[in-house]
């Protein structure tokens, strides 16, 4: 069995919505205009026009099927064409190894805090 070191991520949550959005740009369109179809009918529906509100259900419908086969086409497009970007291993190590540092100092510290404390607890 090999040793492999966990994969983990060094990008923020907005870097990997600006890289997915930079991937897939079709998908984040489809969901807002499956959004912007759905609301326009939640106002349609409250102002009582049935026939409006039911074309918009029918825009909103077309809009998830886009939103579908953007999904579908863009993780094809993606998987065939370019491979998926590699992690900075190293980086990954390095930070994983601070954090790991930092905890058990943390916890060092915590645990001579609890000897002190049971320290002046027995005492009185």
């Amino acid at each position: 069995a090999m040793n492999v070191p966990p994969a983990i991520s060094t990008e923020t949550y907005r870097e990997k919505a600006l890289r997915k959005f930079k991937q897939q740009p079709l998908v984040p369109v489809g969901a807002a205009a499956t959004t912007l179809a759905l609301v326009i009918a939640m106002t349609k529906m409250r102002k009582g026009q049935s026939h409006s509100f039911n074309n918009w259900l029918r825009v909103r419908i077309v809009a998830q099927g886009f939103t579908i086969a953007a999904v579908v086409a863009g993780s094809w497009a993606y998987g065939t064409a370019r491979p998926t970007p590699e992690l900075d291993v190293a980086a990954a190590q390095d930070k994983a190894a601070q954090e790991r540092a930092a905890f058990e100092s943390r916890l060092r510290l915590a645990e001579a805090v609890t000897r002190a404390e049971s320290g002046l607890a027995s005492t009185t």
